[in-house]
């Protein structure tokens, strides 16, 4: 009789611990169950001008429309103080903002030889001469005047297509006429000016 009375305790003991283990175990997977009814936090979308670092200040002195819009930039990094120059080409993606400084966006279509911009990008460069680089916005300065935006453009027209000319200094000689001196970043030879006349 005691047998039989230590047999049913025991039976009832392992099968309310069974239940409670599978309890604990069905309680468990439940919370790390990758296909639970548990919603993920919302992400915020990122802001793409949050990721441009502010690279290079400068005139666009060559355009190249070859699958991509690529444009060669000569000028100063704003860490150098205006000290130095340096040469950067420059991949415009589909998501690329282009604007003028006052913040209206402008088409790629807009940019132009001979316009001064400055350009963001991610902060990764390619390490070579010019640098190479995505851009992820252009600002076109609007103070620009416009003829001398055509005087560097047709001064970069009189030199050897293909090097990193970076514009030293644009004089007004006269009514429409203009002085462009020019330096090539590859070499050590002098500057070079070079006049010009242009129309409105």
């Amino acid at each position: 009789m005691k047998t039989i009375k230590f047999m049913s305790l025991l039976a009832c003991f392992l099968l309310l611990f069974g239940c409670g283990t599978t309890g604990g175990n069905d309680n468990s997977s439940s919370g790390s169950n990758p296909g639970s009814d548990e919603e993920a936090p919302n992400e915020e979308p990122v802001d793409v001008d949050d990721q441009a670092v502010e690279d290079l200040t400068g005139y666009i002195v060559s355009i190249s429309n070859e699958g991509q819009t690529r444009i060669l930039v000569t000028g100063q990094h704003p860490s150098s103080g205006g000290s130095g120059t340096s040469a950067t080409m420059y991949t415009l993606e589909e998501s690329t903002k282009v604007e003028n400084s006052a913040g209206e966006p402008l088409e790629a279509a807009n940019i132009m030889v001979g316009m001064k911009v400055t350009v963001w990008n991610s902060g990764i460069v390619a390490e070579s001469f010019p640098a190479q680089s995505g851009a992820i916005k252009v600002v076109v300065d609007e103070e620009q005047d416009e003829l001398e935006q055509k005087a560097i453009a047709k001064a970069l027209e009189e030199v050897e297509a293909g090097y990193p000319w970076h514009v030293e200094e644009v004089t007004e000689q006269g009514e429409g006429l203009y002085k462009v001196t020019l330096k090539n970043l590859l070499d050590d030879s002098e500057p070079v000016d070079i006049e010009v006349e242009v129309k409105e």
